[in-house]
């Protein structure tokens, strides 16, 4: 029996065919896939979750119950350091941080957030107060210094001062 060249062509691949699909089983394929290779499975009917955002001020929250130095000078460094430089110009940033050298801790009334401090030893009439309103992305400063006081808010309506602020503003008053 004499083969047509086709004829020994197709016998050639067909004997090459399990070789080629060997040829893939040495080991380099990946084992699972990559991220760009997975699949992006989702039930029908189901409606895709709904992202959260996150509070700017997440991080500020987390430190209600702490003073300033405990786990992270939040006047110094952070959100509310950056606001406060913005909204008061370096000098007066740093003469409200000379009047909240003695604080209380980050406290929280319904949902604005608030320290007020007073200046070591001066005490007295070198007083000041932060008040953020996270909702509002605002922030409101009320700073008394050489017998004089002025308050300043950067965005929105002020809301009222928390009871221990308008306590504290009262006693530097006095």
């Amino acid at each position: 029996m004499r083969l047509e060249p086709t004829t020994l062509l197709c016998r050639a691949a067909f004997a090459a065919l399990p070789l080629a699909l060997l040829a893939g089983c040495g080991g380099t394929a990946p084992t699972t896939p990559n991220a760009s290779q997975a699949p992006a499975w989702r039930s029908v009917g189901l409606p895709a979750p709904a992202s959260q955002p996150v509070s700017p001020w997440a991080g500020l929250q987390s430190q209600v119950g702490r003073i300033p130095e405990e786990g992270g000078d939040f006047l110094r460094t952070g959100r509310l350091a950056q606001r406060l430089g913005e909204l008061l110009g370096e000098d007066n940033y740093l003469i409200l941080l000379h009047n909240l050298r003695t604080t209380t801790p980050l406290r929280q009334e319904g949902d604005l957030l608030y320290i007020t401090g007073h200046r070591h030893p001066a005490g007295g009439d070198e007083a000041a107060a932060v008040v953020i309103h996270p909702a509002a992305d605002a922030v409101r400063v009320w700073l008394s210094t050489g017998g004089e006081e002025w308050e300043v808010q950067d965005l929105g309506a002020p809301k009222t001062w928390p009871a221990d602020v308008a306590r504290a503003m009262e006693e530097a008053r006095r």
